[in-house]
C-alpha cells in the first residue's frame, strides 16, 4: 500500500494549552456532575462523598496509564493503535471495535442532555428541536479549523468551570450541621426518615462515581496535530485527567456538606439544581440549568472533534472499503480538518438519537471496564518489551503499580456492574459481543488479507516548523507503509 498523502495528513498546530482545552471539554465536569453525578446522589445519598474521593485516586489510576501509553503512541486512533502495537493486532482491532460503537452513541447521548437542561430554561420549546439543533450547531464548530474550534470551546469551559465553582462555594460556605458524620455514615432519605445506604448501592455508587470522574484520554485523538506529541502527550493528558477529576469531585462532596440536613435535594430528579435553588432562590437553578446546557454542547462540540479524527484513523487503517476509505481520510487543505469524517459522524450520531436514553447508557457504561483492562495491560507489557516508557516520554511512577492497580479496578467494576441488571449487566455484556465479534472478524477477514492487517503509525504529519518524530520502536506499521 502506498504511503498517505499529505492532503490525507492532519496538520501538527496544537499547542499543549489548546489539546488540554478541547479535551477538558470532551470530559465536561459540568456533564458528569449533573449526570451520573446526580444519579449517584440519588443511589449512595450522603455516601456520594466519599465515593467520589474515591472516584478522584480511580481517576489518577487511569490517568497514569492512558499518559504512559498516549506519550508512546499518541496518533488519531487513540486507544487502539497503542493497544495494537503492544499487544497485537487482534487486541488493537478489538479495542478500535469498541470505541467505534461507543463514540457515536455518546454523541447522541449529549445531544438528549442539552434538549433536557435547555428544556428547563424554555420549557415551551420542543425538545427534538434542541436535540438536532445542538448537533447541527455542533457540528459546525467541529468542521473549522482545530485551533479555532479550541477557541470556542475554551470560551465554553470557561462558562463551565463557572457553574462548578458556583456549587463548590455555595457548599463549603454552608455545610448543614452533622455533614461530616453524616458523610462518615452514609445515609438517605426513605419513607421521611434518614436510613443506613446498603451496601450493594454503595458499590453501584462507586462504579458510577469513577465512571463520572475518569477521562482525559481523548487527548490521544489529537495526538497527529499536538506540537512535539511524545514529549507533551503525557503531561497534557494527566493534567486534563487530573483537572477533571478533581472539578467533578469538589462540587459533588460540596453539595454533600450543604444539603446534608435536607432530603429533598437528594430525592430530586435534579438535585444540584434544587440545592442550588434552596440557597439562592429559584432564579439561581434556571441560570445553573443554562450553564448545564451550554457545558454540555461544548462537550458535544469536542466528542463530535474526538470521534471524526478516531473515524478519520479507521478509515486510513482500511477498516472499511476501500472507496469509503479514500473518502473519509481526506484532510481539508487549509483547515486541516478532516470534513467527510466529521460530517459522516454528524450523520450517524443524529440517527443514534432515535435510541433512548436506557439503550445509549448501555453502549457507555461498560467502557470503564474494558478500556481500563486493555490499557493497563498494554502498559504492563510494552514497559517489560520497552515499547512504552522511553526515557524522553512520560512513564508512570513505581511501575507496575499503575498497571497493576488498572487491571485490579478494571476487575472490581465488572463485578459490580454485573451485580446491576438493569444497565451495568447488559453493557458488559453488549460491549464483550462487540469484541467477541471483532476478534472473530479480525481472525478470519482481516489477518487474511495480503500482509495482514495492523495499525498505521504516520510520522509524516504536516509540522510547520517543527520535525516530524519518529514512531516508537516496534510499531506494527510505519509512515503509512505495510511491511
Amino acid at each position: 500500500m502506498n504511503a498517505t498523502t499529505p492532503e490525507a495528513r492532519l496538520h501538527r498546530g496544537l499547542t499543549p494549552f489548546d489539546a488540554l482545552l478541547l479535551t477538558l471539554s470532551c470530559l465536561s465536569p459540568v456533564f458528569s456532575v449533573y449526570g451520573p453525578g446526580a444519579e449517584v446522589l440519588r443511589q449512595s445519598g450522603t455516601g456520594a462523598a466519599a465515593l467520589f474521593a474515591l472516584g478522584v485516586a480511580v481517576a489518577a489510576v487511569w490517568g497514569m496509564v492512558y499518559a504512559e501509553l498516549g506519550a508512546a503512541y499518541p496518533y488519531a486512533g487513540g486507544d487502539y493503535v497503542g493497544v495494537g502495537s503492544v499487544l497485537g493486532s487482534a487486541a488493537g482491532f478489538a479495542c478500535l471495535a469498541l470505541w467505534g460503537v461507543i463514540v457515536l452513541p455518546t454523541d447522541a447521548y449529549l445531544a438528549k442532555l442539552v434538549a433536557t437542561y435547555a428544556g428547563q430554561v424554555l420549557p415551551a420549546t420542543v425538545p427534538w428541536l434542541w436535540v438536532y439543533g445542538s448537533l447541527l450547531a455542533a457540528l459546525c464548530v467541529a468542521l473549522l479549523a482545530v485551533r479555532a474550534s479550541a477557541v470556542v470551546t475554551g470560551i465554553f469551559l470557561g462558562i463551565e468551570f463557572a457553574a462548578v465553582l458556583a456549587l463548590v462555594v455555595a457548599g463549603f460556605l454552608h455545610p448543614a450541621a452533622g455533614a461530616w458524620a453524616a458523610i462518615a455514615h452514609p445515609q438517605l432519605p426513605a419513607a421521611g426518615h434518614w436510613a443506613p445506604v446498603a451496601t450493594a448501592a454503595l458499590a453501584l455508587g462507586a462504579v458510577n462515581a469513577a465512571f463520572a470522574t475518569v477521562g482525559g484520554n481523548q487527548a490521544i485523538a489529537f495526538g497527529e496535530e499536538l506540537i512535539d506529541p511524545h514529549r507533551n502527550m503525557g503531561r497534557v493528558l494527566l493534567a486534563a485527567c487530573l483537572l477533571g477529576a478533581v472539578a467533578i469531585a469538589l462540587p459533588v462532596i460540596a453539595v454533600v456538606l450543604g444539603a446534608a440536613g435536607d432530603p429533598g435535594v437528594f430525592a430530586s430528579a435534579a438535585p444540584f439544581s434544587a440545592y442550588i435553588s434552596s440557597v439562592a432562590g429559584p432564579w439561581a437553578g434556571v441560570a445553573l440549568s443554562a450553564a448545564v446546557a451550554l457545558a454540555v454542547f461544548n462537550a458535544l462540540i469536542a466528542q463530535i472533534m474526538f470521534a471524526a479524527r478516531l473515524w478519520y484513523s479507521f478509515a486510513r487503517d482500511r477498516v472499511f472499503p476501500t472507496p469509503i476509505s479514500a473518502a473519509l481520510e481526506k484532510v481539508h487543505g487549509s483547515s486541516g480538518v478532516p470534513r467527510i469524517a466529521t460530517m459522516t459522524v454528524g450523520v450517524l450520531s443524529a440517527a443514534c438519537c432515535v435510541l433512548s436514553q436506557r439503550v445509549l447508557l448501555v453502549f457507555l457504561s461498560g467502557l470503564v471496564v474494558y478500556a481500563l483492562a486493555l490499557v493497563s495491560a498494554a502498559v504492563l507489557v510494552g514497559r517489560i518489551k520497552g515499547l512504552t516508557g522511553g526515557a524522553d516520554r512520560w512513564r508512570s511512577p513505581l511501575f507496575p503499580l499503575a498497571p497493576l492497580l488498572g487491571v485490579a479496578l478494571a476487575g472490581t467494576f465488572a463485578a459490580a456492574d454485573w451485580a446491576d441488571a438493569s444497565i451495568g449487566r447488559p453493557s458488559l455484556l453488549a460491549l464483550g459481543a462487540v469484541l467477541g465479534a471483532a476478534l472473530l472478524w479480525y481472525r478470519f477477514v482481516l489477518s487474511r488479507r495480503p500482509g495482514g492487517w495492523a495499525p498505521r503509525v504516520n510520522t509524516g504529519q504536516h509540522t510547520g516548523p517543527e520535525p516530524a518524530h519518529e514512531a516508537p520502536t516496534g510499531s506494527p506499521v510505519r509512515d503509512g507503509r505495510t511491511p
